[in-house]
C-alpha cells in the first residue's frame, strides 16, 4: 500500500513540475521576444540619431552651399577665422581645432 501512495505522490509532483516548466518556458519566450524588440528599436534609434545629421547636411545645407558658391573648405576657412577658435587652437599647441 505505501508503494501505491508513493506513485500517486510522484505522479502529482511530476505533473506540477511539468506545469511549472511550461509556465517557465512561456515566460522565457516572452522575455526573449521583448529583448529582440528592444534590440531592434535601439538599432533603429541609433541609426536615426546618426543619420539625421548626415541627411540634414545633404538635403538642407549642401544645396545652400552650392547655391551661394560656397564649399565645405570655404566654410571651414571661415570658421577658423573666428577669434575664439583661433585662440583655442594656439592654446592647444598650434593644432587646428576643426581637424
Amino acid at each position: 500500500m505505501p508503494r501505491e501512495e508513493e506513485h500517486i505522490e510522484m505522479k502529482r509532483l511530476l505533473e506540477e513540475n511539468n506545469r511549472l516548466v511550461s509556465d517557465n518556458n512561456k515566460l522565457l519566450k516572452k522575455m526573449h521576444r521583448n529583448e529582440m524588440i528592444s534590440l531592434w528599436l535601439r538599432i533603429i534609434w541609433y541609426a536615426v540619431l546618426i543619420g539625421i545629421p548626415f541627411a540634414l547636411y545633404i538635403y538642407v545645407l549642401e544645396p545652400y552651399f552650392d547655391a551661394f558658391g560656397s564649399s565645405y573648405e570655404t566654410f571651414v576657412e571661415g570658421i577658423e577665422e573666428l577669434p575664439g577658435l583661433k585662440g583655442l587652437g594656439e592654446a592647444l599647441g598650434g593644432k587646428n581645432v576643426l581637424e
